[in-house]
């Protein structure tokens, strides 16, 4: 009896040894799942693909008395800073696919009553470098909202073309003209969208863009693309 008392006491000693060990050492945790790192990236990258409508004071047609929006592709690619979890800097440069158009002119002839119209054409393709400050909304999320504000510096280039042989009256020919010029005209912009994280880096991204004048909206641009944190 005295021997199986003993055992027992044994068994207990070692049981009881056992669960203080297991107590002393700190409680396990199970790890919390993100879409986003604990620390945040410091850089994005990103490229976008979308639509571009362009006033024609803007698309180099100040000759037309009306309000007429053109539209075109727009290619933009961007890389942004990132100084907290919510703000961000970032520089975009987009450009468009180039696009004909036509110009009116009108030349007075010696002993013509009325004046003779040449039609010039003209080739034009627009770039856009736009720096921009961004708020980013919400951590931990799948879709991200966010808001930005910047200067767009939109830099437009024209080849114009007009041949003589093209254009004569009964008297007279036009001044042939073949010249290339660039302009480039900023414009105070606003925009917003949504980053969507496919993972704890990649996402996908939507936003829309507004460029403004004293006479109101110029250029209106809706992009969707792809990007990466790093």
């Amino acid at each position: 009896m005295t021997h199986k008392l003993r055992r027992a006491l044994v068994v207990f000693l070692a049981v009881a040894a056992w669960t203080s060990q297991a107590a002393a050492q700190p409680p396990s945790t199970v790890p919390s799942r993100s879409l986003v790192p604990a620390t945040f990236p410091r850089w994005d990258l990103s490229g976008s693909l979308g639509l571009l409508n362009i006033a024609t004071r803007d698309a180099g047609s100040a000759w037309r008395a009306w309000d007429v929006w053109d539209q075109k592709f727009e290619y933009r690619a961007g890389v942004g800073r990132y100084w907290t979890t919510h703000l961000r800097t970032e520089l975009s440069v987009g450009t468009s696919n180039g696009w004909d158009d036509f110009d009116v002119a009108a030349f007075p002839v010696p002993g013509v009553a009325a004046p003779v119209y040449a039609f010039t054409n003209v080739e034009r393709r627009l770039t856009t470098v736009a720096p921009a400050v961004t708020w980013q909304f919400r951590e931990n999320t799948f879709m991200h909202p966010y808001v930005s504000a910047g200067v767009q510096a939109g830099i437009l280039q024209e080849h114009r073309f007009r041949s003589p042989d093209v254009f004569r009256s009964t008297v007279a020919s036009v001044p042939p003209i073949d010249e290339r010029t660039t302009t480039i005209v900023g414009r105070p912009f606003v925009a917003g969208g949504f980053k969507s994280y496919l993972s704890r880096s990649a996402f996908v991204r939507t936003e829309g863009r507004v460029a403004l004048a004293s006479t109101g909206p110029q250029q209106v641009s809706i992009v969707a693309g792809i990007g990466f944190d790093f």
